[in-house]
């Protein structure tokens, strides 16, 4: 983007889009791990990652056992997810509430959606203003 050319809400309409999209990654993760024993579902705090997005703080993903992966050159790894709180009402230890997660995954689409609308009124109004408002 051509710094100066949009106002500071089409950065930030940005900025929550790839939040969005983070969401949406890590709760997908939970509902493909619902049977995985001893997973801990993930959560990403919109608000605060928004926060950090914008430039106050930057989380990366830390390998917390010598048997997991290593997060370096990974892209799609979540930056802003952490394990939600509350105790696991199954004996395998899993927290995956399957339809917790459902309707997270519901309500982050329609706002994914209505985020996207707003930027997309913006640039209407940028066009119009282009047409000279032909």
């Amino acid at each position: 983007m051509i710094k100066g050319l949009f106002d500071k809400t089409m950065g930030l309409l940005a900025e929550a889009l790839d939040v969005r999209s983070e969401r949406h990654r890590v709760i997908a993760a939970n509902i493909a791990n619902q049977d995985t024993p001893g997973y801990k579902s993930m959560e990403v705090n919109f608000k605060e990652a928004l926060g950090s997005a914008s430039g106050a703080l930057t989380l990366a993903p830390q390998r917390t056992d010598p048997a997991h992966l290593s997060p370096a050159g990974n892209a799609a790894a979540p930056t802003h997810a952490t394990v939600s709180p509350g105790p696991s009402h199954r004996l395998d230890g899993n927290t995956v509430k399957a339809e917790q997660e459902m309707a997270k995954l519901a309500e982050n689409t329609l706002l994914y959606t209505a985020t996207t609308q707003m930027i997309t009124s913006k640039f209407r109004a940028i066009r119009t203003a282009i047409k000279e408002g032909r």
